[in-house]
């Protein structure tokens, strides 16, 4: 995809350098989050057609709210974390949260 959403962990690892140097306080595990958090919502933003819910990962899920502000759906990880999934295998996590995304829209 790009710096933006990571697609691997060499191109999360040149975001977190990026960030670093612009914040010394932010950590692999904030940007790690805030990716996978991020890459979810455009999948969702492309599913819908537009934004409409919103995912956040909270904890050890992502939630999906709704436009009240409900929670409507929550997404397990496929191994213990997210960011162990991402690091394990970032194509299989990216092709699991589409398929999430596009489950969400249609519901």
């Amino acid at each position: 995809m790009s710096l933006e959403y990571p697609e691997n962990m060499r191109e999360l690892e040149d975001k977190f350098a990026i960030k670093k140097a612009r914040d010394p306080k932010v950590t692999k595990e904030q940007v790690m989050r805030q990716t996978i958090q991020d890459t979810f919502q455009a999948y969702l933003d492309y599913a819908e057609d537009g934004h409409y819910d919103t995912g956040k990962l909270v904890g050890n899920e992502i939630q999906v709210f709704d436009l009240n502000n409900q929670v409507t759906k929550r997404i397990q990880p496929l191994g213990d974390s997210f960011e162990q999934d991402f690091e394990a295998n970032a194509d299989r996590l990216l092709g699991y949260l589409e398929d999430e995304a596009d489950k969400v829209a249609d519901m």
